[in-house]
């Protein structure tokens, strides 16, 4: 379980680093056309995939049962918090992750397909996502190493 959620990271921390490393090359070398229209409709499918997946994962997570499951529950031991469904907790910030970087997706097609001229908004709106991402993930990575390191 750790293993996967060290390795959903790992895949968000990748992803984030070629996208980052594409908008440099779209500010270094500003000579690519965009196409607005296909941008904006992959990236609002994107974004509603996202959030449906997004709602999935966080239903499936949020942890209560009912009835005689419940009351056994309550008489198990209380997990780590780091422990506690890991792995689902990183496919929950992974897909957020995604989520957000369809966001930036979505609104730089908004700028580019009203304005064309201001193709730059992509590579800018991919830095400031790229960010927040891995800002994100720095506490369920902490949790991640913490689990691995045997640490208290």
């Amino acid at each position: 379980e750790i293993l996967g959620a060290l390795m959903s990271m790992a895949v968000v921390w990748m992803v984030t680093g070629v996208l980052t490393y594409l908008a440099c090359m779209r500010l270094l070398h500003p000579d690519y056309n965009i196409d607005a229209t296909v941008m904006l409709i992959t990236s609002a499918c994107a974004v509603l995939t996202n959030i449906l997946l997004s709602l999935i994962l966080h239903q499936t997570g949020h942890g209560h049962s009912h009835g005689a499951q419940a009351r056994e529950h309550m008489s198990a031991p209380l997990e780590e918090p780091a422990l506690r469904n890991a792995s689902l907790r990183a496919a929950f910030v992974h897909t957020i992750g995604d989520l957000f970087q369809s966001i930036s997706v979505l609104i730089s097609a908004l700028i580019i397909f009203f304005k064309p001229q201001y193709k730059i908004a992509d590579p800018i709106c991919t830095f400031v996502f790229s960010i927040f991402v891995l800002a994100t993930t720095i506490t369920i990575l902490r949790d991640i190493l913490t689990v691995l390191m045997e640490g208290r």
